[in-house]
């Protein structure tokens, strides 16, 4: 079994990245979902939430609201950082128990697994991955991205400005995947990495 760690900053295309792998055949460990998962209502880890930034991150019947949670975090450092702290120990925690389940199953037919996570060290996962590719993609094609998205350009800087820099998911990478053009050229760019 091959594990790929799939990471690069937001709106670079690490998603589409990981569609494309699904579809050739690939098992995805998506950490977004994990994480999403990890936010039930009343969860140790909701408790948490509440208990650090407060009741206005939830919605009305106690649903944790992921945009307001992501408008704090995202202006502030230090809350992402306290965010971070709550969060990856569960996230490595649930990927690292699906990893072993999938090396357990001998009829488990996926020669390729993927974990798709923007923070793939910040949660300690590079020890569990054989190659980390980085899918990375220019300043502005990845502003452009989010302001189509909906965020508002300034908003969108912002979110492109906290993140890692590119010379830190560089520096993981065993393969780089350049995004800065079609979705067609992406998914060949993909089909050529998975061959060697």
């Amino acid at each position: 079994m091959r594990v790929i760690g799939l990471t690069g900053p937001i709106a670079a295309g690490k998603d589409e990245a990981a569609a494309a792998l699904k579809k050739i055949g690939a098992l995805v460990i998506d950490a977004d979902e994990i994480a999403h998962s990890l936010y039930q209502p009343q969860s140790s880890l909701w408790h948490e939430l509440v208990k650090a930034f407060g009741s206005k991150i939830l919605m009305r019947g106690g649903k944790l609201n992921r945009h307001k949670l992501g408008e704090i975090v995202f202006s502030d450092k230090e809350k992402l950082q306290q965010l971070n702290k709550l969060v990856h120990p569960l996230l490595k925690e649930q990927i690292v128990k699906i990893l072993e389940s999938r090396k357990l199953l001998p009829q488990s037919r996926q020669k390729t697994v993927v974990i798709n996570a923007a923070v793939l060290k910040e949660i300690g996962l590079i020890p569990l991955v054989d190659e980390v590719w980085v899918v990375m993609a220019s300043r502005e094609s990845r502003i452009k991205r989010l302001f189509k998205s909906g965020l508002a350009k300034e908003e969108a800087a912002r979110h492109v400005s906290i993140q890692a820099s590119q010379k830190e998911y560089l520096a993981l990478a065993d393969r780089v995947i350049n995004n800065d053009g079609t979705l067609k050229q992406l998914h060949a760019k993909i089909q050529a990495h998975l061959q060697v």
